[in-house]
Formats: C-alpha cells, sequence, structure tokens
C-alpha cells in the first residue's frame, strides 16, 4: 500500500472512534451544516434563469429594430438624393444638349485639368 491510503485509514478510524464521544448539541449542529452546505449545493431551478433571459431578448430585440431602422433611413435617403439630382437635371433651364454630352463633357473636363 502506498503512503497516502494508509494515511486516510488511519484518518478515518480516528474520527470512527470519536464519533461516539460527541455530545448530542455537536451531532446536532454538525447535522444542520451538512443539510444547509447540501441545500446550497442543489442545482439551480430553469426559472432561476427567466429574468436574465427576458433582458438579453429585450436588448437584442431593440438592436435589432435600431439597425434595421437605421438600415431603411441609409436607403431612403440616398434614393432620396438620386432622385433630387435626377429632378434638378429634368428642370434646368440649360439645353438638354449638353446633358446628353456629358461624357464628352467629362472628358472634356479632364483634358483641361491634365492640360494645366
Amino acid at each position: 500500500m502506498n503512503k497516502p491510503d494508509e494515511f486516510e485509514k488511519k484518518v478515518k478510524s480516528l474520527l470512527d472512534e470519536n464519533l461516539d464521544d460527541l455530545t448530542p448539541d455537536i451531532n446536532r449542529r454538525l447535522q444542520q451544516a451538512r443539510y444547509a452546505a447540501l441545500e446550497k449545493a442543489k442545482p439551480r431551478s430553469a426559472w432561476a434563469f427567466y429574468p436574465q433571459a427576458l433582458i438579453v431578448i429585450f436588448v437584442i430585440a431593440v438592436l435589432s429594430v435600431t439597425l434595421l431602422f437605421n438600415f431603411n433611413n441609409n436607403n431612403l435617403n440616398q434614393t432620396e438624393l438620386a432622385m433630387e439630382s435626377d429632378l434638378e437635371i429634368l428642370t434646368a433651364s440649360e439645353s438638354l444638349d449638353l446633358i446628353e454630352d456629358l461624357e464628352f463633357m467629362q472628358w472634356l473636363a479632364e483634358s483641361e485639368e491634365y492640360a494645366s
């Protein structure tokens, strides 16, 4: 036998011998301490996590709605800007020939930038 097993057996035998010498008051207090320790060691029920789960679900819902509306507003603003610029082009008092030759005008502007 190895030494830890011998030590455990000696300790167990000494404790078992002294168990009979304990007073009833000490026995009762030890029993109460055992029950208290076992009560603390019991696993928590699933309902104990219910409030935390509700808070997490609420936070996720608020974040999702916020991000959804923010995404929709950004797309809406970009669409509105594109429509406004198209409307400005169509209602401009300048001739439509200039607008039709837009690629030529862009090329002309770029070539002037390189020339200077």
